[in-house]
């Protein structure tokens, strides 16, 4: 662990921008970061997914690496909780075999995590490797497999990418599983929420073809959801089929696409938003060259308004697969981030995945 951190604002760094030069908004609007690197790992595929609670003081992450000696020697993706300070790490899932345990959402409260996982964490639960989604308890009892399905697309096959509500009452996730039976029989990927009991099942989108549906959160009454996807859901305004971030009803109403993009044939568009608790501020990650700073199509932590407006690109990576933000405290002054960029100049030279917190004022 580390506790390195360093002060940015307008600097080029070996070869990295932690960048707010070119964006959208006057200068005078533009953040000062603080950035501290949390892990610091030797293996080489690193650490990813992390997440944050309400206070900013705790981040659970998956990781590849034998982050507690002895507890992950097989190498596969385990599920990880630590304080922000870099202090009171604890390995979260055992197990071996398969990709592992990842997409980790830390409830507001810092007591539970939900995260998807293709191992048999409970034996018998989960014994044909599908993704499923589970929830354990912080101090590492309570474990709970929610969804019980079989078969899906090749790669990440069944459930993923979680998401608490700001209340810890519901979970998003993904799927490409017809799970409210006829919702989904096309077998993309479309959104549901369930109660963090595993009941109550709801599908939110409803798609055809692509990749679908791939991220979304509920705000904080439950009643909107902020999403990615590379579907043309409103007729003529995505027909390039780039990922793009739209909010919506949870009745599936009112949608709203935020980002019109045109995405490099290589890249992807833009992916897992999230927004603060006031909704009026959404964070999301891009491959695409929204403000000037990412010509070479790298995956960057973006921040703009909830109606599309006032982009900013908080970080410029070169090489690598470049910087994403997973979780954000409620106001948006704390973000957790993974990178596989140098952001704390000299501290991440082997270019793997590592977790960081960036603090940003006003």
């Amino acid at each position: 662990m580390t506790g390195s951190k360093i002060s940015v604002r307008f600097a080029k760094l070996a070869g990295v921008l932690v960048c707010l030069l070119m964006t959208t908004v006057a200068l005078a609007a533009l953040p000062q970061m603080v950035v501290s690197q949390l892990t610091n790992t030797t293996c080489t595929s690193g650490s990813f997914y992390p997440t944050l609670d309400s206070t900013g003081k705790k981040v659970a992450f998956s990781s590849f690496c034998d982050l507690v000696p002895g507890g992950n020697s097989d190498g596969n993706s385990e599920i990880y909780l630590m304080n922000t300070n870099g202090t009171g790490l604890v390995q979260l899932t055992h197990s071996t075999g398969g990709l592992g345990s990842g997409w980790p959402s830390l409830a507001s409260n810092g007591q539970t995590v939900a995260f998807a996982s293709d191992r048999d964490l409970i034996p018998g639960g989960n014994a044909d490797g599908n993704f499923e989604i589970f929830i354990i308890n912080v101090d590492g009892t309570g474990l709970k497999q929610l969804t019980n399905t079989t078969g899906g697309r090749l790669g990440f096959a069944g459930n993923t990418e979680t998401c608490f509500d700001p209340k810890a009452q519901k979970i998003t996730f993904s799927s490409d599983r017809d799970l409210v039976p006829g919702g989904n029989s096309d077998g993309n990927n479309d959104l549901f929420m369930m109660n963090p009991d595993g009941s109550g099942v709801t599908q939110l989108t409803f798609t055809t073809g692509g990749v679908g549906v791939g991220t979304g959160c509920l705000n904080s009454t439950d009643t909107k959801i902020l999403f990615d996807s590379d579907r043309d859901l409103i007729p003529g305004q995505n027909s390039d089929e780039n990922s793009e971030i739209f909010t919506m009803n949870v009745d599936g109403s009112g949608i709203v696409q935020l980002t019109h993009t045109t995405s490099p044939g290589s890249g992807y568009g833009n992916y897992k938003p999230l927004w603060t608790s006031n909704g009026k501020t959404v964070f999301f990650r891009s491959d695409v060259d929204l403000t000037g700073n990412n010509p070479d199509g790298n995956e960057e932590s973006m921040r703009m308004n909830s109606d599309g407006t006032g982009v900013v690109q908080l970080t410029c990576t070169i090489g690598g697969f470049g910087s994403t933000v997973w979780g954000i405290t409620p106001n948006g002054k704390t973000l957790a981030i993974e990178s596989d960029g140098d952001l704390v100049p000299g501290n991440n030279l082997n270019r793997s995945g590592e977790i960081y917190l960036v603090k940003l004022t006003p």
